[in-house]
This record gives C-alpha cells, structure tokens and sequence, in this order.
C-alpha cells in the first residue's frame, strides 16, 4: 500500500529535519520526497508540516500521526531484522508429508534428530503418501518414494531403495519358497495398502521384460506396522519398499525372496513448490534428510 511507503517517508522528513536529510537517509531525491509527504496530506485532508524557507516542523496533527508513524515503522523494521535473523538461525514452524513406510523406518528417527539440533523449529509432521495441492494445502515439503507424476513441483532425490518379497523363516517352512513370481498366487500375500503397488507386485523376468502379479491374502492394511508384524509372525509374504524390512533381514527374522527377479532401486525424494526464495528452515530440513537418509 503507497501510505506505508508515504508514511516511511514522512517520518523519516520528521526525525531528520528536512526533505534534504531525509532523501539522504532514504536514498531517494529530495523532490520524491516531498512528493510523497505531499502525496499523503492530500490522502488524509490535513497539513502535517509547517514548511518555510528555514524551518520544517511537524503540525499539531502531524505530530499525532508521527506517532503512528513511527511505531509502524518500527515495527516493520522489527519484522524485517527476525526475518532476516530466521535466515541464519532457523525458526518457525514447517509443515512436512511423509508416508508412513518412511515415518517407521530411519526417515522418522532423522526427523527426530533435526528436531534436537534445530529446536527452534516446529515440525509438522503427516503421515501420508497421497497426493496433495502443496500450496493450497499449506504444506512446505513432502517426501514421496518411487516415480513421480509430472507436476510444476521441484524435487531432490534424497536416496534410493528397493521394493523386496519378505515371508519369515516360520512361514517358509510351513508354505516353502516361491521359486519364481507367479508361484506367489499359491501364496497368502500380505497387502500394503498404503502402497501405490497395494496387490499388484511388479517383477523383473530374466529376459528383462517388466510383469506383475495380482496378488491376493487375507489381510489388506495401510498400517506399515501391522504389515511388517504379521510377516514376522509367519502370516504371509510381503511386499514393500526395504525400509520397513532391512533391519529384520539383518536380523534373520525375515528373510528376502525373489531377489533375482527384483526390479532397479527407486527414489526417495523431497518435493517443495519452488527454489525461489525457499525460506533457509526448509533448506536446511533438506540438506539434512540428504545427508542422514542414506537408507
């Protein structure tokens, strides 16, 4: 709005003394200014200066709006230096997407320790994988796995993973190994619907030809917890990013199927709606997924 700017000027002229000092101070010439102080006493239907060859003094209603004046001003100035402040010492709050696979698996325990080395910052965290409107949404970042629609969004690949078939030493034993992916329609396979992939298990053939097989079981779920429980208790087999599984595998507590018949690693990525002037809180949050998301 121009009286802000006609509001600076005005109480810049009151503090120096005169149109000279003040266009000094403000970087502007001397008949802008005035220009401007003329600007604003036609707007508000009052002389605010007293104006002579030699002196320039305030009117009684100028010295009443200069009070106003000022503290706008000072408090704009005020706004200006936190901000500029928050640029070297990130602050405030940060709205993040991330699906739940991620939230469970390492990407939640990094979220935790930016949160210990950056306390000034508040996340807000959501667990989701679903497609927003970031802006209209509200939201400052999202991770997402895998391949990316099309969309006016930048992204940063963070790390990779695998999408991998899990079943626990328990299940094999009683059900045996699927020898290849169409031997998992004898099996109970454990849906993770929160996955795009959900029941559709997608493989690659050893002539390097993609397929997919329609799975199906007796427990459909969007909660990555439940699913990676009931392949540990000898449920069923699984399908999910390795992730949720790793540490299991590591363990022995699950073992890793069809291997071979893996497809290439997919991305983990973080999408914000534009570089231009990302605030520094969410450029740091990046910088540190990239460097502690190695999964």
């Amino acid at each position: 709005m121009a009286i802000l700017t006609w509001m600076e000027t005005f109480a810049a002229v009151v503090e120096a003394g005169s149109f000279t000092r003040a266009s000094e101070r403000l970087g502007i010439s001397k008949s802008f200014v005035s220009k401007q102080v003329s600007q604003l006493e036609r707007s508000l239907g009052v002389r605010l200066l007293h104006r002579s060859t030699r002196t320039l003094s305030p009117t009684d209603e100028g010295s009443s709006f200069y009070k106003h004046c000022q503290l706008i001003v000072s408090e704009a100035e005020k706004a200006k230096a936190e901000v500029l402040d928050s640029q070297k010492n990130p602050r405030g709050r940060i709205r993040i997407t991330v699906p739940q696979s991620l939230i469970i698996s390492r990407a939640g325990d990094v979220l935790l320790k930016f949160q210990k080395q950056y306390p000034d910052i508040e996340l807000e965290v959501i667990a989701s994988g679903s497609a927003i409107d970031m802006i209209n949404d509200g939201v400052d970042l999202a991770l997402r796995i895998g391949q990316l629609e099309d969309s006016s969004l930048i992204c940063r690949k963070l790390s990779d993973c695998v999408f991998q078939v899990v079943a626990s030493p328990q299940y094999i034993d009683q059900h045996g190994i699927p020898e290849n992916p169409t031997d998992l329609t004898q099996h109970n396979c454990l849906i993770y619907a929160s996955s795009k992939l959900s029941q559709h298990w997608p493989f690659k053939l050893p002539n390097g030809k993609e397929t997919t097989v329609n799975t199906r079981g007796n427990l459909a779920c969007n909660d990555g917890h439940m699913i990676v429980k009931a392949a540990l208790e000898g449920m069923g087999v699984a399908f999910a990013p390795s992730i949720l599984f790793q540490s299991y595998i590591d363990e022995g507590r699950l073992c890793l199927l069809l291997s071979e018949y893996g497809l290439p690693p997919v991305s983990i990525s973080a999408l914000y709606p534009s570089s231009r002037n990302l605030s520094r809180k969410v450029k740091v949050l990046i910088d540190f997924l990239s460097e502690h998301l190695s999964l």
